[in-house]
């Protein structure tokens, strides 16, 4: 006897009786959303870390002059800590770049792999904020961290000083990049001497903005190889399950129950509804 069952509170409802080819099936479409959550995952963690980095800039953005404390702009954590949330982003973005052009390949294919790195070639070409964060994590990771102050911008109202408002800019030093023609590239170091014509410090922050919107690029790329197989498991899982799951309840299917005097024991196989929920909101808006 198989059973479809929910799990709530330590205890187990069942709500229906499957054949061993149904379960076969079943297992089937969940395997289907744990192989593309594996690259999901890699994409989710990007995500976070974008995610703490945006907070982290909007928290200092337009700011009121009376609540800015302009001495952060040298102090060691604050600036360690802006550190900490750049390279957070450019070693899990790197990461995911590497992780999506094996699992492409591993998944759905050399022509999947192909289209992928094409499409990263693209960007490269066409975005200076892809190529130069790209080599700024060969640099942070040889050379340490590239942002050495915070600078902090005001917008000065003349009639009324007490509303001005200041925003931190993560500027890193041309000249310092300069010095490290190996680790950008001839194609990177040659674009920073032509800024260095005009000034003596790069912006991060516009700089990351245009990489998160590219970052989202990539990922429609790879979704684009799994929407049909995903679309098709998640119906099918939701088809077994119906209106049974809820927001406090998990989904299981137990089987081999063997009893032995008052003892009842039985294999569980966990329904990854969890993921099927990650796919449906972030894919949503995809179709």
């Amino acid at each position: 006897m198989i059973r479809l069952a929910t799990f709530e509170n330590n205890s187990f409802e069942p709500f229906k009786t499957i054949s061993q080819e149904s379960y076969d099936l079943l297992r089937a479409d969940c395997d289907v959303l744990k192989k593309s959550y594996t690259q999901f995952v890699v994409f989710k963690n990007l995500q976070l870390n974008l995610k703490d980095y945006f907070d982290f800039i909007d928290k200092w953005t337009n700011v009121p002059a009376y609540k800015m404390d302009v001495r952060i702009a040298n102090d060691i954590h604050f600036v360690m800590y802006a550190n900490k949330l750049i390279l957070n982003v450019l070693m899990s973005f790197i990461f995911f770049v590497d992780n999506a052009k094996a699992f492409t390949k591993r998944n759905h294919g050399v022509k999947a792999q192909e289209s992928f790195i094409l499409l990263t070639n693209e960007i490269y070409d066409k975005s200076f904020a892809y190529r130069f964060l790209y080599k700024l994590r060969n640099y942070s990771v040889h050379l340490g961290f590239a942002l050495e102050v915070i600078n902090i911008g005001i917008n000065f109202n003349h009639k009324n000083p007490e509303i001005s408002e200041h925003s931190i800019k993560l500027l890193v030093d041309l000249d310092l990049l300069l010095k490290e023609k190996k680790l950008f590239g001839k194609r990177v170091h040659d674009e920073l001497k032509e800024m260095k014509d005009s000034d003596t410090e790069l912006n991060l922050i516009p700089l990351i903005n245009e990489l998160s919107h590219y970052i989202m690029e990539l990922q429609k790329n790879i979704y684009s190889f799994q929407k049909e197989e995903l679309t098709n498991s998640i119906e099918n899982m939701e088809m077994f399950v119906g209106n049974n799951k809820t927001k406090t309840n998990a989904i299981k299917v137990y089987h081999n129950i063997e009893r032995k005097g008052k003892e009842v024991s039985f294999s569980v196989y966990d329904v990854p509804y969890d993921m099927l929920t990650e796919f449906k909101n972030t894919y949503k808006n995809w179709c």
